[in-house]
């Protein structure tokens, strides 16, 4: 561990707030859930920015899902810049920010009510002007979060979005398996990927994926942008065989995301179509000893989606010390700041 790292220690004391979350937890998701499964409730739209729009990306898919509710992400600009008016007498709006100080977020959340939307504000800051009106508050309780780059705040964001869907289809034994998982993770705390695998010279390249994995994909390419400094784009692993492979050659990198679901075993199917064109290819899976450039997370044999809290609880220290080993300081990403103001 690199000494005084801030970044690193938000990131390996994750399974520690995974764990403290089973006896702190006082979200309302029963309030929600009821609300959720009423007739009033006819689609979910999302709004964020950053690493909190990878977890409504997330939170999309499970919405769709699990609770056969189509969502879509509403893009702040839509509101902030154009003034657009909807009719969202029928709508839930998810608000995600960790800070909740971002000025176009809370514009929108102020907006969108007058339009007739339900809100729910997950959100890491108690302080947040946005919790003054909004009709539901989602603590994620991440802890006070100082590094520019989040870690902690997603994870905790993608296991709060879990366990709302999960007691929305009443499966409320999800937080068990969540104290299980936490348990295991600090256990486990020595067994962390190791970046050694990885080409230090080569900065580009693609991770696919499908289904949540493609959320997790977003939120790893965006890590790699700010702490790496690489060009690793995000691609459903179906939409990069419709044109984008073409830029794969023997030195890109590419990264395939199989998570333990049905999307998986589609993604692992399509990648064999691909891998053949480059020498860096490099798999995260629950396979284990798949090769010698794989990351191995266990999947959860009753809740496979927990395996997005594992695979990313693995990945901010990977990324972080791989940061390190290029020379570079993840605690200090150039040109970038905690709260970014878009308004």
């Amino acid at each position: 561990m690199k000494k005084n790292s801030l970044v690193l220690k938000e990131a390996l004391d994750i399974p520690y707030i995974l764990n403290d979350l089973f006896i702190n937890d006082k979200n309302d998701y029963k309030s929600i859930a009821k609300l959720i499964n009423s007739k009033k409730i006819k689609y979910i739209v999302t709004i964020a920015r950053g690493t909190s729009d990878c977890a409504a990306l997330f939170s999309s898919y499970l919405f769709a899902k699990y609770c056969k509710l189509p969502t879509y992400s509403l893009p702040p600009s839509l509101i902030t810049i154009e003034k657009s008016k909807f009719n969202f007498s029928h709508a839930l709006v998810l608000v995600i920010s960790q800070s909740g100080m971002g000025k176009d977020l809370i514009e929108c959340e102020k907006q969108v009510r007058k339009m007739g939307a339900k809100t729910i504000i997950l959100c890491n800051n108690q302080n947040s002007p946005m919790l003054k009106n909004s009709d539901f508050f989602l603590d994620i309780y991440a802890g006070q979060e100082k590094s520019i780059a989040a870690t902690k705040s997603f994870t905790m964001t993608i296991t709060i979005i879990i366990k709302l869907i999960f007691y929305s289809i009443n499966q409320k034994n999800i937080n068990d398996e969540i104290l299980k998982l936490s348990e295991f993770l600090i256990k486990d705390k020595i067994n962390q990927w190791s970046q050694n695998k990885i080409n230090k010279k080569v900065n580009h390249g693609f991770i696919i994926s499908r289904g949540v994995g493609l959320a997790l994909a977003n939120e790893i390419s965006l890590k790699f942008k700010e702490l790496c400094y690489e060009l690793i784009e995000p691609f459903s692993s179906a939409e990069v065989l419709h044109g984008p492979k073409i830029l794969i050659e023997k030195k890109f990198k590419l990264f395939v995301l199989q998570t333990n679901d049905k999307s998986g075993q589609i993604v692992s199917n399509n990648a064999k179509e691909i891998i053949k064109y480059t020498n860096l290819y490099y798999l995260i899976s629950s396979k284990k000893n798949y090769n010698d450039k794989s990351f191995y997370f266990k999947s959860n044999k009753i809740f496979n989606i927990l395996d997005s809290i594992y695979i990313m609880t693995k990945f901010y220290p990977w990324i972080i010390n791989y940061s390190f080993s290029k020379n570079l300081n993840p605690d200090k990403p150039r040109y970038l700041r905690k709260i970014t103001q878009t308004f």
